[in-house]
């Protein structure tokens, strides 16, 4: 089942994101935001990920609309879409959810 959602990020938020996954030194852990209309889900963004955002919506400040969109993939993998519309580019992975820890 497709899930999308929306995450609004300065580039500060983003780079703390990104240390705190440069920290999961033993395993992956899924990333806890909020998303438009308060909720906080769990996400499983990894370094390259967010190191990719970074680049991609660091340039200017302030908060950046950025949208994340689960889509099931072949076999029990997920395809992660992240999208940017600073510049409109788009990085695109797969994982698999359960090598992802809750916490």
């Amino acid at each position: 089942m497709e899930k999308a959602y929306e995450l609004a990020l300065t580039p500060l938020q983003i780079e703390v994101l990104l240390d705190s996954v440069r920290g999961f030194v033993d395993n992956k852990k899924l990333l806890h935001v909020p998303v438009a209309g308060e909720e906080v889900v769990g996400l499983p963004l990894t370094e390259e990920a967010l190191a990719w955002l970074l680049n991609a919506c660091g340039q200017t400040d302030g908060k950046h609309n950025i949208m994340v969109q689960l889509t099931p993939a072949d076999d029990e993998r997920t395809k992660v879409t992240v999208r940017c519309p600073a510049d409109g580019e788009i990085f695109t992975y797969e994982v698999l959810l359960e090598e992802f820890d809750e916490q």
